[in-house]
């Protein structure tokens, strides 16, 4: 469900880019750089929870992903002005995909040790559930900012 969730929430931030584009006045750099934060912070997500995975446990990573999910929330929804907007929603962005990089860090090696006979197949599960949430997230974010025309 982690893996799903990731996947919505990616392909929702993603969609309302051109919301804050229009809302900030962002240059397509500026967004390019707020996506790419998102990038970033996966890596440095799924980098330092694979070295530290085994050390601290799956639990205690699993907590800190579920803090800096709460955290990127938190930061994100700061951005209210022009001024401010840049830095809240680039350093939210970072921290959601660094919680997401930190999920898969544990996702795999769980999966693998909770099913060593069936390994691949469970992985398989596992990464398909990304793709859907990509496209279950892009729906809902069609649906609130298109359809309904919810700001962000």
């Amino acid at each position: 469900m982690a893996i799903l969730a990731a996947g919505v929430g990616f392909a929702i931030r993603g969609g309302i880019f051109d919301n804050w584009g229009g809302e900030y006045g962002f240059t397509g750099a500026q967004l390019g750089a707020i996506g790419g934060a998102g990038f970033t912070g996966f890596c440095f997500g799924i980098v330092i929870g694979g070295v530290v995975c085994d050390k601290i446990g799956y639990g205690k990573l699993v907590a800190v992903a579920f803090a800096t999910h709460v955290l990127s929330y938190v930061v994100t929804f700061l951005a209210g002005t022009p001024d401010n907007a840049y830095m809240f929603l680039f350093w939210g962005m970072f921290l959601f995909a660094y919680a997401n990089g930190t999920l898969e860090a544990v996702a795999n090696p769980l999966v693998a040790t909770a099913f060593p006979e069936n390994r691949n197949h469970y992985l398989n599960i596992l990464h398909a559930s990304w793709p859907l949430g990509l496209v279950i997230g892009g729906i809902v974010g069609w649906t609130l900012d298109d359809k309904l025309q919810l700001g962000w």
